[in-house]
């Protein structure tokens, strides 16, 4: 039997392959910098998403899973809101919606083909790849989201090997992660020095 455990446990294997360094959303220079030296990483889930999204005619139901996620990501605490709203938008594709209307219960009644499912699934995961660790909150949610969703272990299989591609795919990036990490403390180096120095020579002044 796959329990939601091991799903949630390969997803948060994929953040983990981000250097250490670059993995604090609340400093805006992290997103800044994935933004400009990695933008595959965001195009890769949002891909993967989309094409999950493509196979589901019914719009309400991405609708609602967007609403849902939205508030999932809005109760990562220690991150700013645009923060949340440009990680949500770059990773999913879709608007940040945290709508407080919108409750988990209500996906057992949207949420209904193994489609359906795999994609509101896979878009809760890759949302937990990028933004890690979770809070109480977040890990509450979670319960009640994939509860919601009711699927089989087949369904639950045919994620866990997703997942499992994406796991490799992230490994690819490793290298070039750890590359442009060291690159990230150098230049973050460089700016302190800078600034040291301009202090140093306004305190002559």
């Amino acid at each position: 039997m796959i329990d939601i455990g091991t799903i949630t446990n390969i997803a948060i294997s994929i953040w983990d392959k981000i250097p250490p360094d670059l993995r604090d959303w609340s400093k805006s220079e992290v997103l800044n910098f994935f933004q400009k030296k990695m933008p595959q990483f965001f195009r890769f889930c949002r891909d993967k998403i989309s094409t999950l999204w493509g196979k589901v005619p019914d719009g309400k139901v991405k609708s609602a899973v967007n609403k849902v996620t939205s508030i999932f990501v809005s109760l990562k605490d220690k991150i700013p809101d645009d923060v949340k709203k440009s990680l949500f938008e770059q990773v999913t594709g879709s608007q940040y919606d945290p709508d407080a209307a919108s409750n988990v219960e209500s996906l057992a009644e949207i949420v209904q083909t193994d489609e359906e499912k795999k994609a509101a699934a896979l878009q809760m995961a890759y949302l937990i790849a990028v933004l890690g660790e979770m809070n109480q909150k977040q890990e509450v949610m979670l319960a009640g989201y994939m509860d919601a969703l009711k699927m089989t272990e087949e369904l639950k299989q045919e994620i866990l090997s997703e997942l499992q591609e994406a796991e490799k795919e992230f490994a690819k990036f490793a290298q070039e992660l750890a590359r442009l990490d060291e690159e990230f403390r150098r230049t973050s180096i460089d700016t302190a020095k800078a600034k040291k120095e301009a202090n140093d020579i306004i305190d002559l002044i």
